[in-house]
């Protein structure tokens, strides 16, 4: 969804504290008068309307969206409490998955599929992107999990920490609870309805599988090469 690049890269890519936090807010009111009907300036917002007059989309969703980026905006992320974790995770990736379920035409029955894909996703993402994040001044780890490790709570010596393995070992272990518990959900659900999402959740996987329970190498992000899209684009080609 454009509207998800558009707010991530004022998060990501902007500089100025001040400025990012404006241009978020400036969205929120842009989201407002998509919803109350108000004259819309951009074609985005046109855009944005249609969609959400189409698919029934909600506006708190969108709202949780920008407060997820609006966390990162304020101050770099650093070892916050799993509950703000979660609350993060919730904003920036379940949100994102509420606002998907109605544009596949599903309804609130089905929730759940989108919450456990959405936890999984970003739990992932933490791993992955960690080293990217540490190099930005933030850490997603909750601090938690390095209290179970006698980790401290440093951006400039965790990466040596021997125990970091251990830690990030942990994060892939819960994504995976939740990849199984989605898994549940999906077969509740038409197989038709949930074609782009469950192709996202094997990529998704298949990242995952790749530092699951093996030694990551930190510095080296993991992805998927051209081959390891298709032949998953294709095996999706002959079950649907």
């Amino acid at each position: 969804m454009h509207f998800c690049r558009i707010v991530d890269d004022i998060a990501d890519e902007i500089k100025n504290k001040r400025l990012k936090i404006e241009k978020l807010k400036s969205w929120k009111k842009k989201i407002n008068n998509i919803f109350e009907s108000k004259k819309l300036k951009s074609s985005i917002e046109k855009e944005l309307k249609i969609a959400v007059e189409k698919f029934q989309l909600e506006r708190l969703d969108f709202y949780a969206i920008i407060d997820g980026m609006m966390m990162d905006a304020k101050s770099d992320i650093k070892f916050p409490k799993k509950k703000n974790l979660e609350l993060y995770c919730d904003r920036v990736a379940v949100a994102v998955g509420y606002l998907s379920i109605r544009i596949f035409g599903l309804s609130k029955k089905e929730k759940k599929y989108a919450f456990y894909l959405g936890r999984a996703f970003q739990l992932t993402n933490i791993v992955r992107d960690f080293y990217e994040d540490l190099k930005r001044g933030r850490c997603y780890i909750a601090s938690e999990y390095l209290s179970i490790y006698g980790v401290k709570k440093d951006i400039k010596t965790i990466m040596h920490d021997p125990k970091l393995q251990n830690i990030l070992q942990d994060i892939l272990h819960e994504a995976n609870i939740f990849f199984e518990k989605s898994n549940i959900e999906a077969k509740k659900i038409s197989k038709k309805q949930i074609i782009a999402s469950e192709i996202m959740k094997t990529f998704y996987k298949a990242i995952h599988t790749k530092m699951f329970k093996k030694k990551i190498d930190i510095e080296k992000k993991i992805k998927l090469n051209y081959f390891q899209k298709i032949y998953i684009l294709v095996l999706f080609a002959v079950r649907y």
